[in-house]
């Protein structure tokens, strides 16, 4: 393999533009390719709606700039978005242009009659107005149009497929890759003596993410009151959450302690890890629990039934069955044995599957092809 003092003496510089830089999954793996890139790659994240949070998931010696841009709402494209964003791109010059989601694709559109530097789409899947079985038509085409002469990255097998045979777009221009994880930083056992089990999960505080489920859920399924909810993360929901805590009756039991950088921490807290999403493809959540050494209960949505190892399947429920989701909540909560044996076998699932190492040699790779002209 060419070293990167080999490939090229002056960093690949790369732009990356998200619709929010708030924690979340691609924020995550972003931080964690660019720390893993070493000096080969220098970077540009700008941001869409002024949220820098994760800026601190980024270790100091990476090359790194950060620009905000309030992104004006509008229901088509806007004329003063496309001028100040069309000037941002030809200052900055990337070698890269790295989108991510819907909300970039007003710079996907710029960069292909404009700038037409090498371009890279994330997507990662959809919020509570779209899923895999419910698309937008008006965003398909756009998606068709936009994408074109772009690589589009996705990390499941079902936005693989959905984004080849409904939004159409050319089988070689899609690519999936799976995410990673960083096994030994979740392998720190907690050192507290727990009174209660709890119960949690991490996540923004989205409306697709449907905590209210798991609230209902858990009020269910924990009739002993002898555990504890805690949902870490940030995001618009927080008010709905906490009124359907306090409508629970559980108020005491459940926590929103807020968003996180060191999520290792939160997982050592929990015995069980809990995901109720009404959309999902690949979570790094889901991956991050199981390296955690936990049992997951989850909405049979996205990869994750594929995910989880072999003996964790039978608590993925089906979307919409609540009692089934309840049902898997009870017994986890019942079954010190079941956690151990579910958390066990996901650690290993997890070691095997998802190597970081093997995701940031991927991308390294790709981000080299596509600079290149070659792909």
């Amino acid at each position: 393999m060419i070293s990167a003092q080999e490939h090229k003496s002056k960093p690949t510089m790369i732009l990356h533009v998200f619709p929010s830089f708030g924690y979340g999954g691609q924020q995550t793996r972003f931080a964690a390719l660019a720390n893993g890139f070493g000096d080969e790659f220098s970077h540009i994240v700008l941001s869409l709606d002024g949220d820098m949070a994760a800026q601190s998931l980024v270790q100091d010696a990476v090359a790194i700039q950060y620009k905000e841009f309030l992104l004006k709402k509008s229901s088509g494209l806007s004329a003063s978005n496309f001028i100040k964003l069309r000037a941002l791109l030809r200052e900055a010059k990337p070698d890269l242009l790295c989108t991510y989601n819907w909300g970039s694709l007003e710079v996907a559109l710029i960069n292909r009659f404009g700038l037409k530097a090498p371009h890279i789409h994330f997507e990662d899947g959809f919020g509570p107005d779209e899923s895999i079985g419910k698309q937008n038509t008006r965003r398909v085409f756009a998606r068709r149009v936009f994408l074109s002469g772009a690589s589009v990255i996705v990390p499941s097998t079902t936005l693989e497929e959905l984004a080849k045979n409904v939004w159409k777009l050319k089988e070689k221009s899609v690519l999936r890759i799976t995410n990673g994880v960083d096994y030994e930083r979740f392998q720190k056992p907690s050192a507290q003596i727990k009174q209660q089990i709890v119960v949690g999960s991490v996540g923004a505080l989205r409306p697709e993410k449907n905590y209210g489920r798991l609230i209902s859920a858990f009020v269910q399924a924990d009739r002993r009151k002898k555990a504890t909810l805690k949902i870490i993360g940030e995001g618009p929901e927080r008010g709905a959450l906490v009124e359907a805590m306090n409508e629970s009756g559980r108020m005491a039991h459940i926590n929103l302690p807020g968003a996180t950088g060191t999520p290792e921490l939160c997982y050592q807290e929990f015995d069980v890890f809990a995901l109720s999403s009404d959309t999902e493809q690949a979570p790094l959540s889901v991956m991050e629990a199981m390296a955690a050494g936990l049992p997951v209960l989850s909405t049979n949505v996205g990869d994750i039934a594929a995910m989880v190892s072999s003996e964790n399947r039978a608590f993925i429920t089906p979307l919409g069955d609540e009692d089934a989701y309840a049902t898997a909540l009870t017994h986890l909560l019942d079954n010190s044995d079941a956690r151990a044996t579910l958390g066990a076998a996901n650690r290993r699932k997890a070691k095997e599957a998802f190597s970081i190492e093997r995701m940031i040699e991927q991308y390294r790779a790709l981000f080299r092809v596509k600079v290149s002209g070659r792909g």
